[in-house]
Formats: structure tokens, C-alpha cells, sequence
């Protein structure tokens, strides 16, 4: 049921809510310890990143965490690449799932939630919920996005730091946990839950 809404339907720019959806895409496809190489695409894609090292191998547990974690668009192309080859294909399968979960007010173009130029990427809050809802079932999902900070090692043997950028989960632990994104076309932009995944925000 929705308590309250205000303008649920409106579309709009997802910006970094959209990586719920690509690492839903990544756990659907791939095992956890699959290592997936790190093309120049995703070096050189906009910020934010992890800093990923063109040509090491990550495994897709660590890519999902740098996605959910610090929002790196780095590890959102590795994984779009490694899933179906490019992100144009990998954005299909995104689609697929959203129009799945009933998500009939959204799409998706890439898999960083990125603006790009000509092309129409949206969403709506009352579909972010349907969103979250579903990936907060999946109890990895839901331990990664309780991190306030996290590393990660690809095969080069480098450590990455991770730091979340949901100040809400800095200071209520674990309690509002969530996904935030911001570009210049959505503004801020933030999914989040509680403790249940019945219950969301957006």
C-alpha cells in the first residue's frame, strides 16, 4: 500500500538509482566469483569511479559492492560488458526486468544511470520502489547496502577503498539503507528502505 505520495508518477532521470537494476542484472547472470575484465570503456567512463585498472580482473561480488557502495560507473560498464558484451545489449535486459517487476514507467539506456545525449533514460519513484523492494529480497543486496565502507582487490593485487554516499546510513546504521545518484538532468536522487524490505522510499 502507499502511505503517501507526492507526484509518484512523474518521469524523471533516475541517475545512480539505476545501478539497483544493473546489479539485479549481474546477480541474475553471473556467480559471484566470476572475474570480469576491466575494458578502457569503463576506465575512461564520467565519474563517480572506483578506480578500477584497465585490463585487471574483478570478481563480480567486488563490482557489485563498488556499485552499491561508492556508485561507480567503472564497475557498472565491467559489468555490463561481462554480462552481455556492451552496455546498449546489457540496458535490454534491464528493461526486461523492469517491465517484470511492472516497472511500466521506466527506461534504462546504460548501466550507470549516466545522462546521455539524445537519449531518453526515466523513472518514477512509485517504480524505484518496486525496484528496491525486489532487490532488498536478496540478502547479499541487502549486507552490501548496509556498508558504510568496504574494500575491494582486483587481480593487479591493488586495494580500493569504498565509502558509501548515503549520509543517512552514516548516521543511522543499517537503518536507512539505499541507493543515492545525482547528475545535472535528475538532480539528487535517492531509493531507500528500512529494516523490511515491505516497506520503501523513494
Amino acid at each position: 500500500a502507499i502511505l503517501h505520495g507526492k507526484m509518484p508518477s512523474k518521469k524523471l532521470p533516475p541517475a545512480s538509482t539505476a545501478k539497483i537494476m544493473t546489479v539485479l542484472i549481474a546477480l541474475q547472470y553471473l556467480p559471484m566469483d566470476y572475474p570480469a575484465p576491466v575494458s578502457r570503456r569503463a576506465v575512461n567512463v564520467s565519474p563517480s569511479k572506483a578506480g578500477l585498472t584497465l585490463g585487471a580482473k574483478y570478481l563480480i561480488r567486488d563490482l557489485v559492492q563498488a556499485c552499491l557502495v561508492s556508485s561507480s560507473n567503472d564497475a557498472a560498464v565491467v559489468i555490463a560488458e561481462a554480462v552481455a558484451g556492451n552496455e546498449a545489449d546489457f540496458a535490454k535486459l534491464m528493461n526486461q526486468k523492469a517491465l517484470y517487476l511492472g516497472m511500466t514507467d521506466t527506461r534504462f539506456i546504460n548501466a550507470t544511470g549516466l545522462t546521455e545525449k539524445n537519449k531518453k533514460q526515466v523513472t518514477t519513484a512509485y517504480d524505484l520502489t518496486k525496484m528496491i523492494r525486489e532487490a532488498m529480497k536478496d540478502r547479499r543486496i541487502d549486507e552490501m547496502m548496509g556498508l558504510t565502507n568496504t574494500k575491494i582487490r582486483g587481480s593487479d593485487g591493488r586495494w580500493i577503498e569504498l565509502r558509501d554516499h548515503n549520509k543517512m546510513l552514516w548516521k543511522t546504521p543499517k537503518f536507512v539503507k539505499g541507493k543515492t545518484g545525482w547528475t545535472r538532468a535528475s538532480r539528487h536522487t535517492f531509493v531507500g528502505t528500512n529494516y523490511s524490505p515491505r516497506k520503501s522510499i523513494a
